[in-house]
């Protein structure tokens, strides 16, 4: 009787620590996930930029990149091939745009500078994100 009672007792102190592990190694999980799709997002932004830059020096077409507040999009747009193209980007919920505006990458590559400011509720960080003349594209900087 005495070790049915012991071992009971065991079982649920491994289940106690086991709850207590959980729960407190999940907001590190969230947290990572978080990051990890911010990070996605910048990624995706450089890649349509490089796109953008290609199209304006081999095709000399003209993308036009917009924040889209109701659907907390950026959107990168283009006509080719007679037809009206779209690129759609999710800001994610973590990153709030604190200023954006809308902005042109004409046919010859040419984009006015300009400084586009998000900020992260994870890190509680500003992002920066400067955009050069012409081809020299932009960067971020942080602080």
């Amino acid at each position: 009787m005495k070790v049915k009672a012991f071992t009971m007792l065991e079982s649920i102190i491994v289940l106690g620590i086991t709850v207590l592990i959980i729960t407190f190694s999940f907001p590190n999980l969230k947290k990572s996930q978080q990051v990890a799709t911010e990070n996605a997002f910048w990624s995706s932004f450089q890649q349509n930029w490089r796109n953008a830059q290609l199209r304006a020096k081999i095709n000399h077409i003209e993308t036009g990149v917009t924040f889209k507040r109701e659907t907390y999009q950026v959107e990168f747009t283009w006509y080719e091939n007679s037809q009206f193209q779209k690129q759609l980007l999710d800001i994610p919920a973590t990153l709030r745009v604190n200023e954006f505006s809308n902005f042109r990458m004409h046919e010859n590559g040419y984009t006015k500078p300009r400084t586009q400011e998000f900020e992260s509720s994870i890190t509680h960080r500003k992002y920066f994100m400067k955009i050069q003349l012409a081809w020299g594209g932009y960067h971020i900087e942080t602080k």
